[in-house]
């Protein structure tokens, strides 16, 4: 008889799953535990006990199923991470908040409040689409993959056909009255397909190798096509962290990561402007009066504020940007190094929290999914604030949640919906069929 027949076992995992109230993870426990008493019993069966007897043993090996039930109940809990969203309400109110004092004196009211009420729409937007997502589960998105790559593909496409140039940058795509700033929005589209296309990927067969490389290639080729090289080394790091988290071998992930980071080194010392913005980066003093003021001016601010900030707002002729890519200058500056210091503080938080997510997460699409997004905040976080520090050239990339912008804060706040929803089933290994 087959031990799915037998229905002393039957009863006994069906009294351990009634206590389990997230019941998308009951076929997989029912498969573990029928597996885990089938060799119970046949180590009994093999010392000569008989069928009732081994099954009885074997029950009682395993323990009371309504204690096994509870624990199991409590391991498979479907609830959310409130530690992350604590830590990505705090970022977004540091951003909601300078932002808004950083405009207090600087327009009329009309513009102040108009101002406002579109980060507060944008917000609201971000939460509503959250919501939705949170309703689902997330190993459902996998199946749409190639479909979402094939939207990033054509969103950069469409943007290097038809995006007019907006202070020298095609990064804006513009559909009637709404903008759809591509170059913001595309790697994290980018990043969620390719955690579904490579999870369970064959590295080691040639044709597979030859057709996962072509699909990291063409974003690159299409990024740098718009002259946005910021994007393509934030693209690749999270992207090569999804690699080789998929099996693509470190070693050859080196060589590739090396010959890479040479063809971005001969674009950069081929354009002119690119070797002249590098150069005054490692002395700025060589051009304090263009070029290198701003250097100079991130220096002077940061050097001023003192503990408990100078209280007083900066317009745009003392810092371009204020509210964007120098967001953390701007902090600092207003409210002091107390609270810049708490502001990293919160980032350093919220990219360990991601990456603990990743960690614990049994299902490897979820894996790939959340170790790719840690990547893609973690290196945006790592890079703005080594610029804000003049530690490392202005690139041009803001803030996440902190810097001003309504699709950014959209995107991030709909890749922390998803984080939180593979922590909801973290402990379910299975990946759905359908």
């Amino acid at each position: 008889m087959s031990i799915t027949e037998n229905n002393k076992v039957n009863e006994y995992i069906n009294n351990v799953c009634k206590l389990i109230k997230n019941k998308k993870v009951h076929n997989e426990i029912k498969e573990e535990l029928l597996d885990h008493i089938n060799d119970i019993i046949d180590d009994y069966l093999e010392i000569g006990m008989s069928l009732d007897v081994a099954t009885d043993k074997a029950l009682m090996q395993m323990g009371n199923s309504e204690v096994i039930g509870h624990d199991l109940n409590k391991a498979h809990k479907s609830n959310s991470d409130w530690l992350l969203l604590i830590i990505t309400t705090c970022l977004i109110s540091f951003g909601f908040l300078t932002t808004a004092f950083l405009q207090l004196n600087t327009f009329n009211d009309n513009y102040y409040i108009n101002y406002i009420s579109k980060l507060l729409v944008f917000l609201v937007i971000s939460i509503v689409l959250s919501l939705c997502i949170l309703k689902l589960d997330y190993r459902k998105f996998k199946k749409y993959s190639l479909t979402l790559y094939i939207i990033s593909i054509s969103l950069i496409l469409l943007t290097s056909t038809f995006a007019l140039p907006i202070n020298g940058m095609r990064h804006w795509l513009i559909i009637g009255s709404f903008s759809i700033d591509t170059l913001a929005i595309t790697p994290i589209l980018l990043i969620i397909s390719l955690a579904g296309i490579f999870d369970n990927y064959n590295w080691t067969n040639k044709i597979s190798l030859f057709k996962g490389l072509i699909l990291v290639f063409i974003p690159i080729i299409l990024f740098i096509s718009l002259s946005s090289l910021s994007t393509v080394v934030i693209y690749l790091i999270a992207t090569f962290t999804i690699m080789h988290i998929s099996g693509f071998k470190l070693k050859y992930l080196i060589i590739f990561s090396s010959a890479l980071g040479a063809i971005l080194l001969l674009s950069i010392f081929r354009s002119a402007y690119r070797t002249e913005r590098l150069f005054i980066f490692l002395n700025p003093s060589q051009d304090i009066d263009n070029a290198g003021w701003i250097y100079n001016q991130l220096n002077t601010l940061r050097n001023s504020s003192g503990l408990l900030g100078t209280g007083s707002t900066i317009n745009s002729s003392v810092l371009p940007d204020a509210n964007m890519e120098f967001a953390l200058t701007s902090i600092i500056y207003c409210f002091g190094w107390i609270i810049g210091i708490m502001v990293m503080a919160l980032v350093l938080s919220f990219i360990v929290r991601i990456a603990f997510i990743s960690s614990n997460t049994r299902n490897t699409y979820g894996k790939l999914l959340v170790s790719g997004l840690c990547s893609l905040f973690a290196i945006q976080f790592i890079l703005n604030i080594l610029a804000n520090f003049s530690l490392s050239p202005i690139l041009g990339i803001n803030m996440p949640f902190i810097s001003y912008g309504g699709n950014q804060l959209i995107i991030n706040i709909l890749s922390i919906s998803i984080i939180n929803n593979v922590y909801k089933f973290r402990n379910v290994s299975s990946t759905l069929s359908n």
